[in-house]
């Protein structure tokens, strides 16, 4: 098993990665250091607080190693942010999206079973919803969302829905929200004057294709792949 050096004060330790699921299905890992042998519980490296979480996304222990999680895991091209940031006990804490590949090689007993784990799961069904909301929160001043789906009752109510995001846009004064209610997948947009639009879809890809409409004129324009690229790209897929 790979491990990975983490500097603390004078301190320099060489670390495993544990990775394994909360309860609720988001991607957990611990860190451990060896001592003669035997794996010691060093630190927690994700915390688990609120939402089902596309895979592998976690918010990071920000609280831990002096806050210098989030530079580390950048040094070793182990994971980037989302964009997404949450407010815990005065405290925010940023949301990473994990390499998968270099999960496998740190430890690829506990991703193959990460992975299993995930397979039917909500992220996995609304990929490309999550897919759009992650990039808007990366390039659209203010935007953020709070993940409700799946497992978790609204304030009033006693029941979970399938797909539940609230998403916010203070820059237009919109709020969005994301639900599925039976077959029936529906956007209902909320604005600062107190009116609302409504809009359902038949397929769940339409509907984040739609939200990204909204702000096309504003996101950042990528250049398209180059055939050899492209052909590199298929490669590494097979």
């Amino acid at each position: 098993m790979n491990t990975l050096a983490f500097t603390l004060g004078e301190h320099r330790s060489q670390l495993t990665l544990k990775i394994s699921t909360y309860p609720n299905g988001n991607l957990a890992i611990k860190l451990y250091e060896k001592d003669h042998g035997i794996l010691i519980f060093w630190e927690t490296l994700t915390t688990n607080l609120t939402g089902i979480r596309p895979d592998y996304c976690a918010f990071i222990n920000i609280k831990a190693a002096d806050g210098l999680f989030p530079v580390w895991l950048s040094d070793n091209h182990l994971a980037e942010p989302t964009g997404q940031i949450l407010e815990s006990d005065g405290c925010l804490y940023p949301e990473y999206l994990f390499n998968g590949k270099e999960l496998d090689a740190l430890d690829h007993e506990g991703h193959t079973l990460y992975i299993r784990r995930q397979k039917g799961e909500l992220g996995r069904r609304f990929e490309r919803l999550y897919l759009a909301l992650r990039r808007l929160a990366r390039e659209i001043n203010g935007f953020s969302y709070t993940d409700y789906s799946g497992w978790r009752c609204l304030d009033g109510s006693s029941s979970t829905l399938p797909l539940w995001i609230e998403a916010f846009d203070p820059s237009h004064g919109r709020k969005f929200i994301f639900t599925q209610k039976g077959p029936a997948l529906q956007t209902t947009i909320r604005y600062a004057d107190g009116t609302e639009k409504q809009r359902i879809y038949r397929r769940k890809e339409d509907m984040a294709t739609e939200l990204m409409t909204m702000f096309q004129e504003e996101l950042r324009v990528y250049p398209p792949w180059s055939e050899d690229r492209r052909k590199r790209y298929e490669y590494k897929r097979q």
